[in-house]
């Protein structure tokens, strides 16, 4: 075997996940070859040192708990993101609105007193004894 295959499999043989034949096999490229048995003494130290290591400790009950309470607690902010962004964009858009400027309303005052003026005139029909129109002007407030 090759190098490269043989220290590609040393964790493996470290860990006795290798079938015996395999293990034979490495154990004798190893007990041959320099650059393999320094690799895998490199191996074993890191794998000692690993191994001195403290366990890792065990969650706290409360862990589930704190994790929802910190998703809730997320997702309050985004709630309060959203608002945040969405008054401004609302104000903005309903003070963008078009509003009718004051001349527009009064021009359209003086063309709705125009108009009913002109109803009023026509409607005050014909003279009986002549046929002519009579011309009566009385304003929209009834003056």
């Amino acid at each position: 075997m090759s190098c490269n295959t043989i220290q590609s499999k040393l964790s493996a043989y470290l860990d006795g996940e290798m079938s015996g034949v395999e293990m034979q096999s490495t154990r004798s490229h190893v007990t041959k070859c320099k650059d393999c048995q320094i690799v895998l003494d490199e191996m074993k130290s890191v794998h000692m040192i690993l191994r001195g290591l403290p366990a890792s400790p065990e969650p706290s009950s409360q862990l589930p708990n704190r994790i929802l309470s910190s998703l809730q607690d997320s997702k309050r902010n985004y709630v309060r993101l959203g608002l945040a962004l969405a008054i401004p964009v609302i104000a903005f858009t309903l003070l963008s609105y078009p509003r009718p400027a004051q001349n527009k309303i009064q021009d359209r005052d003086q063309v709705i007193k125009r108009e009913m003026s002109r109803d009023q005139i026509l409607d005050a029909g014909t003279d009986s004894t002549s046929g002519a129109s009579l011309v009566h002007f009385t304003n929209y407030d009834g003056h």
